[in-house]
């Protein structure tokens, strides 16, 4: 079988997802080729994060709207996808998604893609008619055709009551999944000076980092046990604001840098506005580490409140919910565990691979 990814994101959790997922798919047997980006922020060494069997094209989309460069990707995805006649097609993000949706409908060959949203972001767009024309461009998407998969519950749940008034026909759940052989496991035996508390990601306004380094100050200024870390870069204002702060940032790093240095956190802390189903945090806890993390889609599945972690709806609750883990190294430890336990159990990449094989293998008899 020959599946065809598309993905403009080509950094962060869904770049990651796109590499693993088709790095299985070969392993597996399946014939994969990847349509996507490059963006500033691309890792330099992308091609060698893929499986050399994976065949990579490179067709330029925009992260924003610009008819321009996305009326010339809309025609060399139709170009390449009508070139590599895929069994399936399967897109990424809201860019590429509409995109190669709009591709699929030209050559008729929407009944066999799947579009993967990784997160639902336009009812947090603050700007009124800019929040009305991506639920729009999200209303198109689904009536050019092809079946939507949610990363998560509350995400399903969005796409059911917004996007497909109802119709679960082309709305399917399959939550995401990670590579558990590449982590590291914390080592509770090894101690830091001080408590580090840290996220993984790029520094972007999908992570609320004012509001991360808004408690990183509140803390600091009153507790000299604890330290603050963002294991990642972005623009220099947003490094600038997380430093006052008191915060360390340490710039761009290779996934596996970065790999390396999740288990020396002793909790992850996540202040994002949203996400599908975070990849880092699904990382941090089954690395065995307790996460604190704001309500939002997605969280709340993988961090059981008390249990692995704590789930805040505000900034007061998460500030006493760190609080509760500064006090108790114990309750650290014994979270971290349990987390590392339920993440590995109910977010593998396996588990999840196999759904989406099962839904290509459905794609293909029933249409």
């Amino acid at each position: 079988m020959h599946i065809v990814h598309v993905i403009e994101p080509m950094e962060h959790g869904v770049f990651i997802w796109v590499v693993d997922m088709a790095n299985r798919l070969v392993a597996d047997g399946y014939r994969v080729t990847v349509l996507h980006s490059i963006r500033e922020h691309t890792p330099k060494n992308w091609r060698t994060l893929f499986d050399s069997k994976v065949e990579l094209i490179h067709v330029q989309m925009s992260r924003e709207i610009n008819p321009v460069v996305d009326t010339k990707a809309l025609y060399n995805l139709v170009k390449y996808i009508n070139q590599l006649k895929p069994d399936i097609i399967h897109t990424h993000s809201s860019k590429s998604g509409f995109l190669a949706r709009a591709a699929g409908f030209i050559l008729r060959k929407n009944n066999h893609l799947l579009y993967t949203s990784h997160a639902i972001h336009y009812p947090l767009i603050e700007q009124p008619f800019k929040r009305k024309l991506y639920k729009y461009l999200e209303h198109i998407g689904y009536w050019l055709g092809g079946t939507i998969v949610a990363c998560g519950k509350e995400e399903y749940d969005i796409l059911l009551k917004e996007i497909t008034s109802g119709n679960t026909k082309r709305l399917i759940r399959i939550s995401n999944g990670i590579d558990i052989s590449q982590l590291t496991p914390k080592d509770y035996s090894i101690k830091n000076q001080k408590i580090r508390v840290g996220v993984t990601g790029r520094i972007s306004l999908q992570k609320a980092p004012n509001v991360f380094a808004d408690i990183a100050k509140k803390i600091l200024s009153q507790r000299s046990d604890v330290e603050f870390v963002w294991i990642g870069g972005g623009e220099k204002q947003d490094v600038d604001h997380l430093e006052s702060a008191g915060v360390k940032v340490t710039g761009m790093l290779d996934r596996s840098e970065v790999l390396k240095l999740v288990p020396s956190l002793d909790i992850f802390f996540q202040t994002s506005a949203y996400e599908g189903l975070s990849l880092a945090l699904l990382e941090a806890q089954a690395s065995g580490i307790p996460a604190v993390v704001t309500k939002i889609p997605g969280n709340d599945e993988v961090v059981q409140h008390g249990e692995t972690g704590f789930v805040g709806e505000s900034e007061d609750e998460l500030l006493n919910s760190l609080e509760i883990l500064f006090d108790s190294e114990k309750k650290r430890v014994e979270m971290g565990r349990q987390a590392k336990q339920y993440t590995r159990d109910n977010f593998s990449l396996v588990a999840m691979a196999d759904q989406y094989k099962a839904e290509y293998k459905k794609q293909l008899e029933t249409a």
